[in-house]
């Protein structure tokens, strides 16, 4: 009879456990300041890389206060509150961190520290988090190497295999025969993980050339990228796949950090935490470029609502980081979103950052594809920037196929591989300059709407134009370009144009009537031509008669001891259908 009593409280503890069982969670903790700081910006080079430190000099971009780490006593404040707390992540640029803790009731422990400015519950966990004491790192060891060098040289063009019309669209191709493969060029991508990239062949070359440089994993500190989640396989196929005859992406020879910031578990504001310390942790290792096909609308948590007057680059903390990345000099390519169809309609956030080129996706057909987000911004501002192919489109997966793909997610690299290339070409040029290249080469530059923002860039065009000398005192009213003619016209004055190969024609007409054919001598010099605003100039090139090799040309217009330069491509003509 005794042990009734027993079961009823053994029963009775179960119930109580239940009851008051703790559910984990992760928090954002904002800071006041970093006073008392140790660092200094008059130290620069205990804040960030030597490489990003060469970068900021480069573009006489200052070491500042957002450049500072977060206070570390206030750090170690929080973690003193709960012995079962953890440091996730830290940004320097928001002041801030994210904490994981078991404890119930911790956030107003944590909101009574003098140096705490809010507190923000992120995620509510079912369950303890494992692997938070482990680190999994990735460094590449030895120096970077380009084993395809040899082959390259002797053909200096790709079979693009599959992904030939995703390269030909926005002509990056020109770029890669000119020797601009993204070279030199660092790359982050920020994504849900790598599945297998690893083991793939179609990146084989990157690992022998030791041009993945670094992994981390934000979201579960302690396991393999490489391990999980498939869909960052995907996105770095676009830009470095290099597997001829099958699959080549935009940049094939950049070199890579590979940021795992996605939980693909749920959907939470803890993942803008964890992208905001990834990009940070690019910015400070000296990545040009950083790739992110991600974005956030809705979240699982009912109470964490974001909503259309949000998307003004201001609220989210991934877009405030976005945009502090462009005043660091990086350029952040991130996908519109895939809600065009949808009830959202919407880009999300950090696609409404300033200073970044969100992308949006179109067919084959050049036109926009149904389910790629739109603009504008809350306040007003054009998105998407630009487009890229992204439905119709392939991409390399973790069974090692190349397969159809679709989505802004495709877009968005596709479109940052040939920004780093287009960068590579001008290293000179500021992160602005080159994103105001890729927008004013697009298809609808001059009027811009809210479905493809600027349009369909075209790489070459945009190459052409930062060739071009500063600003000077005479303008070249228009300058227009396609598969053999370069089209100008100026104010009256001397001028002499030559071209390589010299085989050209050079045509003049008022817009009245056909082409009129003007005079110049065997070496395609012509020292006296003058017009006006109303008159354009032709320079027709020879079409190219090579049935297995495309045709570069360099043209050179000499205007009032000023020099532009143009380089038009031209492809073999096309094979007749037996």
């Amino acid at each position: 009879m005794k042990k009734a009593p027993l079961f009823l409280l053994l029963l009775w503890m179960q119930l109580c456990t239940v009851a008051f069982a703790q559910h984990p969670a992760k928090y954002w903790v904002q800071f006041k300041d970093k006073a008392g700081s140790p660092y200094s910006v008059t130290r620069p080079a205990e804040l960030l890389s030597p490489r990003a430190l060469e970068l900021r000099q480069r573009y006489h971009i200052p070491v500042d206060e957002l450049d500072i780490p977060v206070n570390e006593s206030y750090i170690r404040q929080v973690l003193a509150l709960d012995d079962s707390m953890r440091l996730l992540t830290r940004s320097k640029w928001l002041n801030g961190i994210t904490i994981y803790s078991e404890r119930e009731g911790i956030q107003p422990l944590i909101e009574a520290l003098p140096c705490v400015d809010f507190v923000e519950r992120t995620v509510r966990l079912d369950k303890p988090e494992t692997d938070l004491d482990t680190l999994f790192r990735y460094d590449a060891v030895g120096d970077v190497a380009h084993t395809d060098l040899a082959n390259w040289q002797k053909r200096r063009d790709y079979d693009y295999g599959r992904a030939d019309k995703q390269v030909r669209m926005n002509g990056i191709q020109w770029l890669h025969r000119m020797g601009y493969r993204g070279e030199g060029v660092q790359m982050a991508v920020l994504d849900a993980g790598f599945l297998k990239v690893d083991t793939l062949h179609f990146f084989h070359n990157l690992f022998d050339d030791n041009r993945v440089l670094g992994v981390r994993n934000f979201v579960q500190p302690g396991r393999s990228p490489f391990r999980t989640g498939s869909h960052g396989t995907g996105v770095l196929s676009c830009i470095a796949a290099c597997s001829p005859g099958e699959m080549v992406g935009t940049a094939p020879m950049a070199q890579f950090y590979l940021f795992q910031t996605e939980d693909g578990r749920s959907e939470h504001k803890v993942e803008e935490d964890n992208w905001v310390a990834g990009l940070e942790l690019a910015d400070s290792l000296g990545c040009q470029i950083v790739n992110s096909s991600l974005g956030y609308t809705k979240f699982d948590d009912s109470t964490q609502l974001r909503t259309r007057a949000d998307l003004n680059g201001r609220v989210s903390r991934a877009s405030r980081a976005a945009t502090i990345a462009a005043a660091k000099g990086m350029i952040v390519c991130n996908s519109a979103g895939n809600e065009g169809s949808g009830k959202w309609k919407y880009i999300g956030c950090p696609a409404d950052a300033e200073g970044i080129l969100t992308v949006g996706a179109v067919g084959v057909n050049g036109k926009k594809a149904h389910f790629s987000s739109v603009g504008p911004t809350a306040d007003g501002r054009v998105k998407p920037d630009v487009c890229a192919l992204g439905y119709g489109c392939y991409a390399g997966n973790a069974s090692g196929r190349v397969n159809f793909a679709a989505g802004t997610s495709f877009s968005s690299p596709l479109m940052a591989g040939m920004v780093a290339c287009l960068w590579q070409a001008f290293p000179d040029k500021t992160n602005y300059e080159i994103m105001e290249a890729v927008r004013q080469s697009a298809s609808q530059s001059t009027e811009p709407d809210s479905l493809l923002g600027y349009g369909l860039p075209d790489f070459l065009q945009a190459y052409n134009m930062l060739r071009q000398p500063a600003p000077t005192s005479f303008d070249i009213s228009f300058v227009a370009f396609d598969a053999d003619t370069l089209i100008f016209g100026f104010n009256p004055h001397q001028t002499t144009v030559k071209a390589q190969p010299p085989r050209c024609s050079l045509l003049s007409a008022d817009g009245k009537g056909k082409p009129k054919k003007l005079t110049c001598n065997s070496f395609f010099e012509c020292p006296t031509i003058t017009g006006d605003w109303a008159t354009f100039y032709y320079i027709v090139l020879p079409k190219c008669t090579k049935k297995n090799s495309y045709q570069l040309s360099n043209l050179e217009i000499e205007y009032n001891d000023t020099k532009l330069l143009y380089v038009i491509g031209q492809e073999p003509p096309a094979r007749k259908k037996q």
